[in-house]
């Protein structure tokens, strides 16, 4: 979502899977990953491997959500990338507009943007999540807003 609380346009998202895609294909290629910038020479890659610069700035974990979870609001400094694999799931902004999320349909909020995520009612979700770790933790998301008709 931008700072508008649209949807960001398809060649963002596109620019941001591609970074997403390197660094998971980088770092799980790595049995360490040194402190410093470190060129990565390997058979997959055309003229020089790319660089990995470690960073204990950027996070990204796999998570499920049962059905019926979803997070308090929150806002992330960096602003955050949502990447749903398996199932359905529910994403809402402070204006009370309320998405949902499936697989292979990318969302990042902008930073400092206020929103919550979870699994849909009755479907649980795998979701690949990268942000920073500046997070704002604040109230739960009521039932009424999240039960309510996802755009």
């Amino acid at each position: 979502m931008n700072r508008a609380g649209e949807p960001v346009s398809r060649p963002i998202v596109i620019l941001l899977l591609i970074a997403v895609a390197m660094y998971v294909l980088v770092v799980t290629n790595q049995q360490t990953v040194a402190s410093e910038p470190q060129r990565i020479v390997d058979e997959h890659f055309t003229g020089g491997g790319p660089i990995v610069i470690a960073s204990d700035d950027v996070n990204t974990v796999r998570v499920r959500v049962d059905a019926g979870a979803r997070s308090n609001w929150h806002s992330h400094t960096w602003g955050q990338l949502l990447l749903v694999e398996q199932g359905r799931g529910r994403l809402g902004l402070r204006d009370k507009r309320v998405w949902e999320i499936r697989p292979g349909e990318p969302v990042f909020t902008e930073p400092n943007v206020e929103h919550w995520h979870g699994a849909a009612p009755n479907q649980s979700m795998i979701m690949i999540a990268t942000h920073g770790n500046g997070v704002g933790w604040s109230e739960p998301v009521g039932n009424e807003l999240y039960r309510s008709e996802p755009e």
